[in-house]
C-alpha cells in the first residue's frame, strides 16, 4: 500500500473549495484556503490519472488515464471520499471523457473511437467508430443537447471535428505543422485553442452564421453550420506546448519549457512566468480568481489570475524643488518616504510620500565622494564625505520629518566606504584598509565615539563592501572587494579568520549576522551560510577561529543584493535589466520589475499591512532613471504564487538514503541525488507534507550516495559526474517552530581536472593539467578506522577502484587521495564493504557481471592490491548488490541489465577467506521483465524491484544442495525509471520501503 508518493503531477482539478491532484494512480485531495491534504486515495490500477471530470450538481468525479476509469465520490465537507467501483481496463488509450448523464459517460480512444460505459454496471453500452481513425495525441469531448461533439487531435497536425451519428468529419482544421497535444474550448465565449508540437498556439473563433444565430452552442445544428476561422498564430514557448485554458478574459498556455503564458483573446502577450524549476508543465486548470499547475517537479502551484494584468503601481516622483537633482543616492524611510542625496551640492532631501512634499536639509560635506546609508530600522541616515565628515538624521515617524541628530566632531581621516551595521554602528573603511567603527553615545546629546579599530589584510582592494556587527556576541564580518570574508571578534584588530573568495571579485553585497550564524550574498548567484561556534576558539591567537563554512545556496540569477525580511526568506537583486524579489525557500521569483539594472541608485522596502484579520504584503522599488526618481509597488498577493505541493528534483533521482533524528521521530529525513545535479536533503513530517531543507549543488548529475550516523551529524559522501566528490556533515538542531536542519560542507573533490580545482593553493603558473569530463564516480562506501577517520573507496567509469583517506578531526577536514588501482578492464558499478571472519572486506561489481572480494583490514602498501576472488553472476552490468552473513558463511545477492536477480552462497574453508569458493547458486528472470535496479534482503525475505515498476516480495533459505527462493507478492508502483530501492523499516508484520526513479514512493509491503 502507498503511503506516500512524490513525482510528476499529471492531473490537476479546482473543484468546490478543493484542489485535487492526480498523482501516479492516486488522487491527493486539498483545501484550498489552507493547502491542508485532507485525503489520499488510490483511483487506478497501475495507470497514471490524466483526466478528472466532476459532474454538475453531484458529488462525483470521474476520474481516468492510460485504458482505465472510475468514478469518485465526495462528502459535503471533501474530507472523506470513496471509489465508487474497481476501474475496468479498455481497450484502447483515453484521450478525453465526459459525463453523458448520471449513470452513462461517454470516452474517446486513442483510435477516435467514442465507447459509452454505464457507470453503474461497469459494462460498455455502444461504440462509434469514426471514419478517420487515425492516432490521437489529444481530444477532447463536449456533451450537447442531442449528443456528443468530438474534437479529435490527430498525429497529421489536424484537429477533426465530428459527431457519432454523422460518418463525415463536421470540420477539418488545419495550420499546425505538429502533432496536437491539446484542445480547449469556450463555446460560450466563442473560443477554442490548439497546442503542437510546433511551439505554437493557435487561437480560434466560432463564428456564427444567420443560419444558427439564435441557435444554442449545445445542439448538433450549431457545430454543423458553424464557421470556425483561425483568428492567431502565437509562439511565447520554447518547446511543446503541452496544455491550455481558456477563462472569460485570458488564454493560458503551459508547455514543456516550465513557462506559462497569458494570452487576451486577441493574441497578444500579456506575461510570461517561469514556475516548476524548468520542469515540464503537465496539468492546468482553473477557478475564478486563481490558475492552477501540476507539474514534473511535482509540485502543485497556485498563481492568481491578476498577475496577467498587473503592473503594480507605477509613478513618478517630482520634488518641486527649486533646482534640477541629480540623484546621487536614495534611501527609503521607515514612512515609507523618500531621503535623497543630490550628487551636485551638499543637500539632502526629505520627500513626504503622502503629503508630496520636500524638506531640504544642508549636510556638512563638501568631497565630491559622497556616501549615504540607511540603518536597520531605516529611521536613521548617515551622510558623510571622502574627508571623514558625518551627518546623522533621524525620521520623526510623528511629525513626518527628518532631524539632525547627530554631527560627528571626530578627525577618522580619509574615508572610502561607509556602512551602517544594524542601528547603533557604522563602520568607515578607510586607506591601508583601516576601518574605523563608530558607535553612538547613551548620552542626554548623542554623539558618535570610536567603538574599535582594526584592519582589512593585504588585498588588491582593501576596502569594504559589507559589515555587520553583533555587539552581544562582540563579533564582526565584513567583506572586502575581492571576495574575501574576515570575521573579528572581541577588540582584536586582525581578523581571527578570513574565508578567501567567498564571492568573486565584486565582493559580498550583504552580511547578516544573527547569534548563531552570519549569512553573505553576492553577485555570483550565491548565499553562504557559516556557523558561529565560539567553542572552536583555541588558545593559539593565530588560529582562533570561531566560524565554519555549512552551506551554499544558488538561485536564478547572478546579482544578489540583499534579504528584505527578517526570516531570511525573500531576497532581492537583478537579472540583466530586471529588478528581482526571490523567494528562497520555494524557489519562486515573485516579481520582475524592467528598471534598467543595478548600476544605480536604488532602495526597496517591504511592508506588512493588516487588513481585517488578514495580512498583506507589499514591496515598493524606488529607483533613478534619467535623473527622474521612479516608484513601483506591488501587492504580493495579487502576483505572487504559492505552493500546494511542493517541489522536489526536477529529473531522475539515481540515488536515497533516509535517516531520522531522536528530537522528532514524527519526521523522517531523505537525503536524495539526481540527474538535475542537485543533492537534496527533505524532510516529510506526519501531515505528509514535504520540504527541501538542504541542497547542494554538484557539477554533474549525482551517481553515488552514502550516508554514516555520527553522534551528533550525520555524514554525507556523495559522487558522480565529472569525477567529482563531496562530503558534507548535516546537523539536525530545535528552531523557534520547527526542527532546524543545517549542513556544513567539509570536502568538495575533483578526481580529474587541474591542480587548482582540486588544492585551490597554487598559482596557475605551477597548475598541472588532468582533465577527463567524463569520467564518472558511479558508487562510493565508507570504512571507518580509527575515531574520525575513514577510507572512501569509489567505483568509476574508467575501471579504476579509488581510495581516498578522509579525517575530520576537531572540524578541520582533511580529504586525499591514497590509491589508484586497477584491476577491472570495465566500469565498475557498485562497491560495498563487509565485515566477515574479522576480516573488511570490499565488494566491487562491473558491467561484465563479475563480482570481486578485495581484503582492505590492514593494508600497509597500497601497491599492487588485487582481489583475492572473483566470480561472474549476471550476464552483464549489475546495478544493484547486497549481502548477508549465514553461517559464517557469504550469501550474495545481485540484480542486472539482465533483468535476472542471482544468489550466490560464498562458503571459506577453514575460516579462511583467501579460500572463498562458490558453494551454491540460483537465479530467475521470471520476477521481472526489465533491468533489476534494487535487491534487499530482509531477514529470511529478498526485495526487488525494476524498471518494469514492480515490487517484488521473495522467501529465501538454503537447503544441502541448493538455494531455494520462492515468489510471494509483488506489488506496482507509480515511479516511472526506478532506479533503486531502500528499506525504511521492518516491523511487525509490515516492511516499508522507498522506490526512486523519476520522483519516490514509500510503500509498505505486508509480511506473508
Amino acid at each position: 500500500m502507498s503511503q506516500f508518493i512524490h513525482t510528476d503531477v499529471t492531473a490537476v482539478k479546482s473543484y468546490r473549495n478543493l484542489i485535487l491532484s492526480g498523482i501516479g494512480s492516486s488522487i491527493s485531495v486539498f483545501e484550498k484556503e489552507s493547502f491542508k491534504l485532507l485525503t489520499r486515495i488510490k483511483c487506478l490500477e497501475g495507470q497514471k490519472i490524466y483526466g478528472l471530470v466532476p459532474l454538475e450538481n453531484s458529488s462525483k468525479v470521474l476520474v481516468f488515464g492510460g485504458k482505465q476509469y472510475t468514478v469518485i465520490k465526495f462528502n459535503e465537507d471533501g474530507t472523506n471520499v470513496e471509489r465508487l467501483f474497481m476501474p475496468p481496463t479498455c481497450d484502447d488509450w483515453l484521450h478525453s471523457a465526459v459525463w453523458v448523464d448520471a449513470d452513462s459517460v461517454a470516452l474517446l480512444t486513442a483510435h477516435n473511437t467514442i465507447q459509452i460505459w454505464n457507470v453503474t454496471t461497469q459494462s460498455m453500452l455502444s461504440q462509434h467508430l469514426s471514419t478517420d481513425n487515425s492516432i490521437l495525441y489529444s481530444g477532447l469531448l463536449l456533451p450537447l443537447q442531442d449528443g456528443l461533439v468530438v474534437f479529435a487531435g490527430t498525429v497529421y497536425s489536424e484537429v477533426i471535428i465530428h459527431t457519432p451519428q454523422n460518418e463525415k468529419p463536421l470540420h477539418v482544421l488545419k495550420g499546425h505543422r505538429g502533432v496536437i497535444f491539446s484542445i480547449s474550448c469556450d463555446p460560450e465565449n466563442s473560443v477554442m485553442v490548439t497546442t503542437s508540437d510546433d511551439r505554437s498556439v493557435r487561437i480560434w473563433q466560432l463564428i456564427r452564421t444567420n443560419y444558427i444565430l439564435l441557435l444554442p452552442w449545445n445542439t448538433t445544428e450549431y457545430w454543423t453550420n458553424v464557421n470556425i476561422v483561425c483568428s492567431q498564430e502565437v509562439y511565447g514557448h520554447t518547446a511543446r506546448v503541452m496544455r491550455s485554458y481558456i477563462t472569460e478574459d485570458l488564454i493560458v498556455s503551459v508547455g514543456e519549457d516550465s513557462t506559462i503564458c497569458f494570452w487576451n483573446h486577441k493574441g497578444n502577450l500579456l506575461k510570461k512566468n517561469e514556475s516548476h524549476k524548468n520542469c515540464p508543465i503537465w496539468s492546468v486548470d482553473g477557478d475564478s480568481s486563481h490558475l492552477f499547475t501540476g507539474g514534473g517537479d511535482g509540485a502543485v502551484i497556485m498563481h492568481p489570475l491578476s498577475m496577467a494584468l498587473e503592473e503594480g503601481q507605477q509613478t513618478t516622483i517630482h520634488l518641486n524643488t527649486q533646482k534640477e537633482i541629480v540623484p546621487k543616492k536614495i534611501a527609503i524611510t521607515a514612512r515609507n518616504n523618500l531621503v535623497i542625496l543630490d550628487d551636485s551640492d551638499g543637500v539632502i532631501y526629505y520627500y513626504k510620500t503622502k503629503a508630496m512634499t520636500t524638506d531640504t536639509h544642508t549636510v556638512n560635506i563638501y568631497s565630491t565622494l559622497r556616501f549615504l546609508s540607511a540603518s536597520s530600522c531605516k529611521q536613521l541616515f548617515a551622510i558623510g564625505d571622502m574627508s571623514g565628515k558625518i551627518d546623522i538624521f533621524a525620521e520623526d515617524c510623528k511629525h513626518d520629518c527628518l532631524k539632525k541628530k547627530i554631527q560627528c566632531n571626530i578627525k577618522v581621516g580619509p574615508t572610502l566606504t561607509m556602512h551602517w551595521a544594524g542601528n547603533r554602528h557604522i563602520i568607515l573603511c578607510g586607506e591601508e584598509g583601516l576601518m574605523t567603527v563608530l558607535t553612538q553615545t547613551q548620552t542626554v546629546e548623542p554623539a558618535l565615539k570610536i567603538h574599535k579599530l582594526a584592519f582589512l589584510p593585504n588585498s588588491k582592494d582593501r576596502r569594504v563592501t559589507a559589515a555587520a556587527l553583533n555587539s552581544q556576541n562582540k563579533i564582526m564580518v565584513v567583506g572586502d572587494r575581492c571576495g574575501n570574508v574576515h570575521v573579528y571578534i572581541d577588540e582584536r584588530k586582525i581578523p581571527v579568520q578570513t574565508f578567501k573568495k567567498v564571492h568573486g571579485i565584486y565582493g559580498p553585497t550583504s552580511i547578516t549576522v544573527k547569534p548563531n550564524e552570519f549569512i553573505t550574498t553576492g553577485r555570483d548567484g550565491t548565499i553562504r551560510y557559516f556557523a558561529i561556534d565560539f567553542s572552536l576558539s583555541k588558545d593559539d591567537e593565530d588560529d582562533d577561529s570561531v566560524a565554519k563554512f555549512k552551506s551554499s545556496k544558488d538561485v536564478a540569477f547572478q546579482w544578489i543584493e540583499r534579504f528584505i525580511d527578517k526570516d531570511e526568506n525573500i531576497i532581492c537583486g537583478f537579472k540583466e535589466r530586471e529588478f528581482v524579489v526571490y523567494n528562497v525557500q520555494s524557489n519562486l521569483k515573485l516579481i520582475a520589475i524592467p528598471c534598467g539594472g543595478g548600476h544605480r541608485t536604488w532602495d526597496v522596502v517591504r511592508n506588512v499591512i493588516l487588513s481585517g484579520k488578514k495580512t498583506d504584503e507589499f514591496i515598493k522599488l524606488v529607483y533613478a532613471k534619467n535623473n527622474a526618481i521612479c516608484s513601483h509597488t506591488f501587492q504580493l498577493s495579487k502576483v505572487v504564487s504559492k505552493h500546494v505541493i511542493n517541489s522536489s528534483h526536477s529529473k531522475e533521482i539515481n540515488c536515497l538514503k533516509s535517516f531520522k533524528n531522536e528530537l522528532d521521530t514524527t519526521i523522517a529525513y531523505y537525503v536524495t541525488g539526481g540527474e538535475d545535479t542537485t543533492l537534496r536533503v527533505s524532510s516529510i513530517n506526519s501531515d505528509m507534507e514535504i520540504c527541501d531543507e538542504v541542497v547542494f549543488k554538484h557539477l554533474s548529475n549525482i551517481r553515488a550516495l552514502k550516508i554514516l550516523d555520527l553522534e551528533g551529524s550525520i555524514l554525507v559522501v556523495s559522487g558522480g559526474g565529472r569525477a567529482q566528490m563531496r562530503i558534507q556533515a548535516i546537523y539536525v538542531s530545535r528552531g523557534h517552530t520547527r526542527l532546524k536542519v543545517a549542513a556544513q560542507e567539509l570536502t568538495n573533490y575533483l578526481i580529474k581536472g587541474t591542480d587548482k580545482d582540486r588544492k585551490c593553493n597554487q598559482s596557475w603558473k605551477n597548475n598541472t593539467i588532468d582533465f577527463d569530463p567524463e569520467t564518472r564516480i558511479m558508487d562510493v562506501d565508507l570504512l571507518k578506522q580509527e575515531d574520525d577517520n575513514f577510507l572512501v573507496f569509489a567505483g568509476c567509469s574508467d575501471a579504476y577502484l579509488r581510495v581516498f583517506a578522509f579525517v575530520n578531526e576537531c572540524d578541520n577536514a582533511t580529504f586525499e587521495p591514497v590509491a589508484e588501482l586497477k584491476h577491472h578492464q570495465t566500469c565498475i558499478l557498485k562497491t560495498t564493504c563487509i565485515k566477515i571472519l574479522n576480516k573488511n572486506i570490499l565488494i566491487t561489481c562491473t558491467t561484465r557481471g563479475e563480482v570481486s572480494l578485495w581484503d582492505v583490514s590492514n593494508i600497509e602498501s597500497w601497491d599492487g592490491l588485487s582481489p583475492f576472488f572473483t566470480t561472474t553472476t549476471n550476464k552483464c552490468g549489475i546495478n544493484s548488490i547486497d549481502t548477508r552473513v549465514y553461517y559464517e558463511k557469504l550469501l550474495i545477492a545481485t540484480g542486472g541489465d539482465d533483468n535476472a536477480i542471482h544468489l550466490t552462497l560464498l562458503e571459506f574453508p577453514n575460516k579462511n577467506v583467501y579460500a572463498a569458493c562458490v558453494k551454491r547458486t540460483w537465479s530467475t528472470d521470471q520476477f521481472h521483465c526489465s533491468q533489476v535496479t534494487g535487491v534487499r534482503f530482509v531477514d529470511d525475505l529478498l526485495l526487488s524491484t525494476s524498471i518494469d515498476q514492480r515490487i517484488t516480495l521473495a522467501r529465501w533459505r538454503v537447503e544441502k544442495q541448493t538455494i531455494v527462493c520462492e515468489f510471494l507478492s509483488q506489488i506496482f508502483s507509480d515511479i516511472a525509471d526506478i532506479q533503486g530501492l531502500e528499506v525504511l523499516s521492518d516491523t511487525g508484520n509490515v516492511i516499508k520501503v522507498c522506490v526512486f526513479g523519476k520522483g519516490f514512493e514509500m510503500l509498505e509491503l505486508p509480511k506473508p
